[in-house]
């Protein structure tokens, strides 16, 4: 009875607070949980963080808020010592996504929009247009806003290199957009690890996933609004 009461163990070493629902051995949940928090364990995650922080500056189909909320509501939902660093957590994904939007905007001045079909049709098109519209209005704040909207970033980026913007003003701006955003989602999943990981730490990091996953689309919806109303009124 008394190791009930002690750290709980699912397979080898996966540990959560006393108070966590734990899945059954075998089950598939219990799987899930069982890979991921070996995974969230290992510098690999670190790797993977900076590397889909990198790729998302530019090829935006799955956002990478999702991997810093999941890292950080696993920090907070399962024992002390099983998950990477929250300092490691935040330094490679800034890293990852500065780098990600500098490549970006280097794409801009190497290669002609009208070759990349993103810009020239389908939602790319209408999200450049806008970009090239308001950049140079607005630079600073359209660069930071941009980086919480995951298909604006890209355009902004791109946008900024094909427009000549300048590179070390781009730097700065996209610096402190990159601190706040990682800062964002480490909130979300600090948020959802601490509120739900003691009952359960994989539901946690689903809900942190997904919640972050809606905000990004509600922050989209809200600032195309506001742009389209500001245009309309001019």
């Amino acid at each position: 009875m008394d190791s009930l009461l002690a750290p709980l163990v699912l397979g080898d070493n996966v540990g959560f607070a006393s108070n966590a629902t734990i899945p059954p051995p075998g089950t598939l949940t219990a799987t899930i949980t069982e890979w991921i928090h070996g995974f969230a364990g290992s510098p690999v995650a670190l790797a993977v963080l900076a590397g889909l922080c990198f790729i998302d500056a530019f090829f935006p189909p799955l956002p990478a808020e999702s991997i810093v909320i999941g890292l950080t509501s696993w920090y907070f939902a399962s024992a002390p010592g099983e998950v990477v660093p929250l300092p490691a957590i935040f330094i490679c994904a800034v890293i990852g996504a500065m780098l990600g939007d500098s490549f970006a905007f280097f794409i801009g001045t190497r290669i002609p929009v009208e070759r990349i079909r993103f810009f020239t049709e389908g939602k790319g098109k209408p999200a450049y247009d806008m970009a090239s519209r308001l950049l140079h209005k607005r630079g600073t704040y359209f660069i930071f806003v941009a980086r919480f909207i995951p298909g604006g970033r890209v355009a902004v980026n791109v946008c900024a290199g094909a427009t000549d913007f300048g590179y070390p003003r781009f730097l700065r701006t996209d610096a402190v957009a990159v601190v706040c955003w990682v800062g964002y989602g480490m909130l979300i999943g600090f948020l959802s690890g601490t509120l739900v990981g003691g009952v359960n730490p994989l539901l946690a990091v689903i809900i942190g996933m997904v919640g972050g996953l809606v905000l990004s689309f509600v922050m989209d919806r809200l600032v195309t609004w506001f742009l389209k109303r500001r245009e309309t009124k001019k």
